[in-house]
């Protein structure tokens, strides 16, 4: 049975606060967001160019995955955070090997300077590395429109043959849950405009919940276990598909634990979690059939999350909450934000404008009509 709770709303807002500067420092500064534009189009017209081997078939790339769903998530283990890009191409996938594909985008971008020295080749893309900053993973694809707008084949080395994917339409579905307009669809040198940033105030509650849940999960999955792990576009379907439109983080992350919990417990065997927006049917958990292991400690991890988030949203007093959080997304980080948080409320408060937006119940420092005249989790 799905439980629910009652809380204050002066206790959420000052929760959803704290954790939506939490997905703030996970995710890309202006500065490095800007950097990535500026190599992504960079990239996009090198790869086009007049005389380059891929000219004939008329590229056209674009951002898939964490980027345009604004879930960007600085990884555990090292400093890059892992960007992906499609480059399609206008070609016909029935005569063309997915092998040679990957080739000819790799073969283009040896041919920079500059490019060369940052290759490196994995399975479904080549990937240029910016040291501290970034990877640009490059997905080399062909346009596949008979089956629907945006369908498009993939390499596959492991496989040496083609997988189905639909980032796009991928994107669309998941603006749409999420309560946001689409990218627009204009073109810039062939290389589609990267979606802008949202502030602090306007990021949707199910983008913050998907940064919050990836960031548990890399907690959580290191080690021996790193291999275990679920993968992104499989926990942002989930929490997609499990978000009831909560305008608060902290409630909308309650509410996709206990619909993931009811989908597990109500399932016979594993859970299944399927591409909405592919063509061609794509289970996003078939590793799970490979690796039962995978699947149980996914389920393990699952009703943890749940219980210790439960308890969160029960608890009162700074070092009570603190705790909980340092649990699921790391003390240094927990500690940092508790820091900015306190920081940021005091300075709006001083100056007469800490506010809430009336939608998503956000605190503000602009001008806003619901005043908020103080801010406390009670117990300190």
């Amino acid at each position: 049975m799905i439980r629910t709770l009652r809380t204050d709303a002066e206790f959420l807002t000052a929760l959803d606060k704290l954790l939506q500067i939490i997905c703030q420092k996970l995710q890309l500064t202006k500065t490095q967001y800007r950097l990535a534009e500026e190599h992504y189009r960079a990239v996009g017209r090198w790869l086009e160019q007049e005389g380059s081997i891929l000219a004939p078939y008329r590229p056209i790339i674009y951002p898939q995955g964490s980027l345009p769903m604004g879930t960007t998530n600085k990884p555990l283990s090292r400093e890059e955070y892992d960007l992906d890009f499609v480059c399609e191409l206008l070609i016909d996938w029935r005569r063309t090997n997915p092998i040679d594909l990957l080739s000819k985008v790799e073969f283009r971008l040896r041919e920079h300077d500059d490019y060369r020295s940052r290759i490196e080749r994995k399975n479904r893309c080549v990937s240029l590395k910016y040291a501290h900053d970034f990877h640009l993973d490059i997905v080399a694809a062909c346009s596949n429109s008979a089956l629907g707008e945006g369908q498009i084949r993939v390499p596959d080395r492991e496989l040496k043959s083609w997988r189905d994917s639909n980032s796009k339409q991928y994107i669309a579905w998941f603006d749409r849950i999420a309560e946001t307009y689409a990218v627009s669809a204009r073109c810039l040198d062939h290389a589609e405009p990267l979606p802008q940033q949202e502030s602090l105030e306007e990021k949707a509650p199910l983008r913050c919940a998907i940064q919050l849940m990836k960031r548990c999960r890399d907690l959580t999955f290191t080690g021996e276990k790193s291999g275990l792990a679920p993968a992104s576009i499989l926990l942002s379907t989930l929490c997609a598909e499990c978000y009831q439109g909560q305008e608060s983080v902290s409630e909308a992350i309650f509410g996709i634990l206990q619909g993931i919990c009811y989908r597990i417990a109500n399932t016979k065997g594993r859970l299944q979690v399927w591409n909405q927006a592919n063509q061609v049917l794509e289970d996003l958990g078939e590793r799970w059939d490979r690796n039962p292991c995978a699947y149980q400690e996914f389920v393990i991890w699952i009703g943890e999350f749940s219980r210790l988030w439960e308890q969160l949203m029960n608890t009162r007093g700074h070092a009570a909450i603190a705790g909980i959080l340092a649990i699921l997304f790391e003390e240094n980080l927990t500690q940092a934000a508790m820091r900015d948080s306190a920081n940021w409320v005091d300075q709006g408060r001083l100056a007469g404008q800490l506010g809430m937006v009336p939608k998503t119940g956000a605190l503000t420092n602009r001008p806003c009509p619901i005043v908020v005249p103080k801010n406390t989790f009670y117990g300190d």
